[in-house]
């Protein structure tokens, strides 16, 4: 009859405390079974990889339920069903769905905003990284999740430093650094504020997509980096010395 996996005893080494060696030379806490005398590891691997497939069908299960359902029908219980898992075990990784969606908002849905090198000009490292940004919020499932977040966020302040810290921080980061940056090389007035440039590019895309349910395009935002950074042949004047700044 096969008996219980146990933990192996210690075994008396040579000097003068006890070697914690198993008689078959494996460690205490791993755990052997006693009719082959292998270690049943086996089970804690495919724990692990259990728990790693638990969480991408949560996450995935998130994208999907937020594109066909929306923010208001969005629940855990709908997201433990999806993914086949008890909701215990959502809420052991994430203590509301504001930061399930949060999580996915920011490391699934929101596209990646790389750091600026200086090999292109900032007006086109700002339309290509505002095109990615307004061409994925248009889409339902980041829209969604976008409009969770916020609203959830005004009622809850300690959500709303988690996302900023998670999501806004790092990409504003990026943006001022690539403004600075470009200041070496490029002109811009001498009163020029960073923040409100940021304000305004960003902003418009928010408001376009969110407050008037439009998409945009690269048309649409290519004049608005020339609008708010100003044209090159007024900055080209600039460094000719034909108008103030």
């Amino acid at each position: 009859m096969r008996r219980a996996a146990q933990r192996c005893p210690e075994r008396q080494g040579s000097g003068s405390g006890h070697e914690k060696v198993c008689s078959d030379g494996k460690r205490p806490g791993q755990m052997i079974n006693q009719t082959d005398g292998k270690a049943s590891l086996a089970s804690k691997a495919e724990g692990k990889r259990r728990n790693a497939q638990s969480h991408k069908a949560i996450l995935d299960a998130t994208i999907k339920l937020l594109g066909s359902s929306g923010y208001v029908d969005f629940s855990i219980e709908k997201v433990a069903s999806q993914a086949k898992v008890g909701k215990q075990t959502i809420y052991r990784w994430w203590p509301s769905r504001a930061d399930l969606v949060l999580e996915v908002w920011r490391d699934r849905l929101l596209p990646p905003l790389a750091p600026y090198d200086g090999n292109m000009p900032l007006r086109d490292y700002l339309a290509s990284s505002l095109l990615a940004f307004g061409e994925q919020i248009s889409r339902t499932d980041c829209r969604q999740a976008a409009i969770c977040i916020l609203a959830e966020a005004h009622r809850d302040p300690q959500l709303y430093q988690r996302m900023a810290e998670a999501v806004y921080a790092p990409r504003i980061k990026l943006i001022v650094d690539a403004f600075q940056q470009a200041r070496v090389t490029q002109v811009f007035p001498a009163d020029f504020e960073i923040d409100l440039a940021i304000d305004a590019l960003y902003g418009a895309v928010w408001y376009k997509v969110l407050i008037r349910f439009e998409t945009v395009d690269q048309a649409y935002i290519q004049s608005l980096v020339a609008q708010t950074l100003g044209r090159d042949d007024h900055r080209k004047a600039v460094k000719l010395g034909r108008l103030r700044v």
